[in-house]
């Protein structure tokens, strides 16, 4: 058993099980005197509860305590804990032997709280790794927006990655599958940018239409064939491909049709209506738009509501603009009066989204929304929010 504690209760803020305590800083070290005068730095240490599952298992197991500023973390071979801390009414009592062949005790500590492990599931954060470019290829920054990390020089390893992340190896296995990260020959890890995404994706589309593929029964030998005859000028085309269509299609070599849809509905609102230029589109034209950025003879249905979350779409007129979330305000308090600002009154489905992701203490949404919003019923049905 490998147990590596990096970080203890100074260096990572553990959050209180019931919510009801305010943590303290110095709270793993007091500093006090001893009979003489003398001040002395007393460790104080916490109770643990692991579950049985786990100690049954724990010589085999890989503990690692993990964290930041917020969070503390535990992951074993194949789950990921976070560590919370529970006050309670008991008594538990840390018993410290002699060492001698006696059942007598020399020293004991009490505890009034413990900690606890809640089972969690972390998503892959690929946010900050560094981006691959095309052999050759120099890129500009202004092709995406992301690319601006491109040239960073940091050598990121997968043994290196999953250390630095709250995630047991098992999860990251599989969390790895559609994360659009590839390992390169020199081992380094490299995350693949949207432009280069939709280059690969334009092709594979391309290659399953000329090869007639299946959309139910796609052939990754056979499109990794087809693209590279394409595209023969970078070494990396096959990890590119394997990457992509791994996020694109489920485990069992289908064609995720949906998220495919999604993906050039996205580029087709930054294309055609977007946020900055605050110009809302014809609903109508936006679908054209939408077909025509497809390759040709591809097909799939196309759903504005695919795209909720990302767009505002008003009632009467039925025309959309794109809404970039990342550049709206990071408070309820201040999202709101911005949206209202985009226009006076929205669908709830398409104005829920917004909500949600600020919506931390996970409040019924009808609820939430009515703290802040007016939330009422129209004639044919459809609930409508506005502005107080």
């Amino acid at each position: 058993m490998d147990i590596e504690i990096k970080y203890n209760l100074n260096s990572v803020r553990v959050p209180f099980l019931n919510g009801s305590e305010e943590y303290k800083e110095s709270e793993s070290i007091v500093k006090r005197r001893d009979d003489l005068g003398n001040p002395i730095t007393v460790t104080n240490y916490k109770f643990l509860q692991v579950p049985e599952y786990l100690l049954e298992h724990i010589g085999d197991q890989d503990l690692n305590f993990k964290g930041d500023a917020k969070n503390l973390f535990m992951t074993s071979n194949e789950e990921t804990f976070q560590v919370k801390q529970n006050f309670h009414s008991n008594c538990v009592l840390l018993m410290k032997p002699t060492g001698l062949a006696s059942i007598d005790y020399s020293a004991y500590t009490t505890q009034h709280s413990e900690l606890e492990l809640i089972q969690t599931n972390i998503p892959l954060d690929t946010s900050g790794l560094p981006f691959y470019r095309y052999e050759g290829d120099i890129l500009s920054d202004d092709d995406n927006d992301d690319l601006t990390n491109s040239g960073s020089s940091i050598i990121l390893t997968k043994n290196r990655l999953i250390a630095s992340l709250p995630i047991s190896r098992k999860e990251f296995k599989e969390k790895w599958k559609g994360s659009l990260l590839i390992e390169l020959k020199d081992k380094s890890i490299k995350k693949i940018p949207y432009a280069i995404e939709a280059d690969i994706m334009n092709l594979i589309l391309v290659a399953i239409v000329s090869l007639n593929i299946d959309y139910t029964e796609i052939d990754y030998g056979l499109i990794k064939t087809k693209v590279r005859s394409l595209k023969d000028d970078d070494e990396n085309i096959e990890l590119l491909v394997t990457a992509i269509l791994d996020k694109y299609t489920d485990l069992n070599r289908n064609l995720k049709m949906k998220e495919i849809a999604i993906f050039y509905g996205l580029k087709t609102l930054k294309q055609k209506c977007p946020f900055a230029r605050r110009k809302f589109i014809d609903l109508n034209d936006f679908y054209m738009y939408w077909k025509e950025s497809l390759p040709s003879y591809f097909n799939c249905d196309l759903d504005i509501d695919f795209l909720v979350g990302h767009f505002a779409k008003e009632i009467e007129s039925e025309k959309v603009l794109e809404v970039d979330s990342k550049r709206l305000p990071a408070t309820i308090q201040r999202r709101v009066p911005y949206l209202m600002g985009i226009q006076k009154t929205w669908e709830q489905k398409h104005i829920q989204p917004f909500f949600e992701e600020l919506n931390e203490h996970k409040i019924k949404p009808d609820n939430f929304i009515m703290k802040f919003a007016r939330r009422k019923k129209d004639k044919s049905g459809k609930y409508i929010v506005t502005e107080r």
